[in-house]
C-alpha cells in the first residue's frame, strides 16, 4: 500500500512539473500547489513576448507634415537668354512620419524644371527642391511655378513661385529724346540716362551723330552718375546731356545718336532725337497737316505731277522787309520751289509769304511717303531775319508710274 502511495506522488509531481513548464513557455503564470518544486530555469526558454501597447498604436497613426517657410523667390534682373538659373526651396518634416516628395508638375515644361536631390525626408529632417529656370522671352516680367507632390494628407501640393524681371544689360531713359520746344536762335538741352545692370564700371567711350546734316547743331557729353543716385538694380550709370545749338531750320526735326561704350555684351546703343524748332512762324494751306508739320501731296502720276500752295506768317515787328532766300532741296530732281509776293499786314508786323511746292511732271520715280527707307523730302527756307532763321517745310509725296 506504500508502494501504491509512492508511485502516485511521483507521478502527480511529474505532471505539475511538466504542466508548469508548459505554461511557462506559453507565457501564462500559474500558481503552484503546495507540492511545486522551485525549478532552475532551463536553457534556452524563450522570454516572454511582449503585447501591443499605446506607443505602437500611436505608430500606425502617424503621419508626415510638409512645411515650406519659402515659397516665393525673385530673382531680380536676369539677363534675357541665360539658361540654368536655379533656386532651392527647402521642405521640412514636422510630422511623425518619413515624409515623400512623390513627384511634381511646372507652369513651363520648355524653361522650368525641378530636381529632388532626395525624394524621402525623415521626421525633424529638412530636404531641398531646386527649381531651375532657362530665360528666354520677349516680355519684360517673368513669373513660372512648380507644384511640388507630397503623401502629407493635410498638404498634398506646395506651390512654389519664381518670378524676376529681363533686362538689357544697357538701357536708356528715356529711349527717345524729344526736345520738343526749342526757340530759334537759342540752345536746348535734354539728357538720357545710361543704367548698366551686370557692369560697375560703365563709360561712353564714344559717340556718332548719323544725319551729317544737322550734326554741328548738336554737342554730345557724358558724365558718370554717383552710386547713392542709382536706382535698385543698376550697377553704374553715366548721364548723356545733348545740347542743341542755333541754326536748325524752323520746324520739326530728327537725329540719330549713337553711343559706343565699354560694356562687352552691348558696346553700342542707338538714341533717336527729335524736337520741333518754333519761331515766329506760322504754315498754313492745302494738304498742311498741323499735327505732324508736313505737307502731304501723296502719290502723283509720273505724266501729270503735282502742285501746292503754302502760305508762310511770319509774327513781329522785327518782320518787316523780309526776305526768302533760294531754297534747300534734299531732292531737287523731283521737287521745284517758288515765292510769291510777300504781303504786309498789321503796320509790318505780319508778313504772309505765299510758297508753291511742285512735283513737275516726268520727274523721277521717287518714294517720299515715310519711313526708314523712304524718308520725307525736306526743304529749307533761308530767310534775312534771325528772330525767324531758316524754316523747314516737310514734303510727303511718291512719284508712281502711270
Amino acid at each position: 500500500m506504500k508502494t501504491f502511495l509512492t508511485m502516485t506522488a511521483v507521478v502527480a509531481l511529474g505532471v505539475a512539473i511538466t504542466t508548469a513548464v508548459s505554461l511557462a513557455r506559453m507565457g501564462t503564470p500559474m500558481a503552484l500547489s503546495p507540492l511545486s518544486l522551485d525549478l532552475p530555469a532551463e536553457p534556452d526558454a524563450a522570454p516572454p513576448i511582449s503585447q501591443p501597447g499605446p506607443a505602437i498604436a500611436a505608430d500606425a497613426g502617424a503621419k508626415p507634415l510638409a512645411v515650406a517657410e519659402e515659397t516665393e523667390y525673385d530673382f531680380g534682373n536676369l539677363r534675357n537668354k541665360t539658361m540654368d538659373n536655379r533656386h532651392t526651396f527647402q521642405i521640412r518634416n514636422d510630422g511623425a512620419a518619413p515624409l515623400k516628395l512623390t513627384g511634381s508638375r511646372v507652369s513651363c515644361d520648355k524653361c522650368t524644371f525641378v530636381d529632388f536631390p532626395q525624394t524621402v525626408i525623415q521626421p525633424g529632417q529638412t530636404g531641398e527642391v531646386v527649381v531651375r529656370w532657362n530665360v528666354d522671352t520677349f516680355e519684360d516680367h517673368f513669373r513660372q511655378s512648380a507644384t511640388i507632390k507630397t503623401d502629407d494628407p493635410d498638404h498634398e501640393e506646395i506651390r512654389l513661385v519664381i518670378s524676376g524681371k529681363v533686362v538689357r544689360p544697357l538701357q536708356a531713359e528715356p529711349a527717345n529724346l524729344v526736345l520738343s520746344n526749342v526757340q530759334v536762335g537759342k540752345e536746348a538741352q535734354g539728357k538720357v540716362r545710361l543704367r548698366a545692370y551686370f557692369s560697375d564700371h560703365l563709360e561712353v567711350v564714344g559717340h556718332t551723330l548719323t544725319e551729317a546734316a544737322t550734326a554741328q547743331y548738336f554737342d554730345v557729353a557724358s558724365a558718370p552718375v554717383h552710386k547713392d543716385e542709382l536706382s535698385p538694380g543698376v550697377e553704374s550709370a553715366v548721364d548723356v546731356t545733348v545740347t542743341v545749338k542755333p541754326g536748325l531750320p524752323v520746324g520739326s526735326f530728327s537725329q540719330t545718336l549713337e553711343i559706343e561704350t565699354s560694356l562687352a555684351d552691348e558696346p553700342k546703343l542707338s538714341i533717336p532725337l527729335s524736337g520741333n524748332v518754333s519761331g515766329a512762324v506760322t504754315i498754313a494751306g492745302k494738304d498742311w497737316d498741323r499735327d505732324y508739320n508736313y505737307l502731304a501731296i501723296g502719290h502723283v502720276k509720273q505724266s501729270e505731277g503735282a502742285k501746292r500752295d503754302l502760305y508762310i506768317l511770319a509774327h513781329g515787328a522785327e518782320m518787316k522787309g523780309l526776305e526768302f532766300e533760294p531754297a534747300e532741296i534734299d531732292d531737287p530732281s523731283a521737287l521745284k520751289v517758288t515765292y510769291g509776293k510777300p504781303k504786309e499786314m498789321k503796320e509790318g508786323t505780319l508778313v504772309r509769304m505765299p510758297v508753291t511746292i511742285e512735283v513737275p511732271p516726268q520727274s523721277p520715280l521717287v518714294n517720299h511717303m515715310g519711313g526708314k527707307e523712304a524718308r520725307l523730302a525736306q526743304v529749307v527756307i533761308p530767310t534775312n531775319k534771325s528772330a525767324l532763321g531758316r524754316v523747314q517745310v516737310r514734303v510727303k509725296f511718291a512719284v508712281i508710274a502711270d
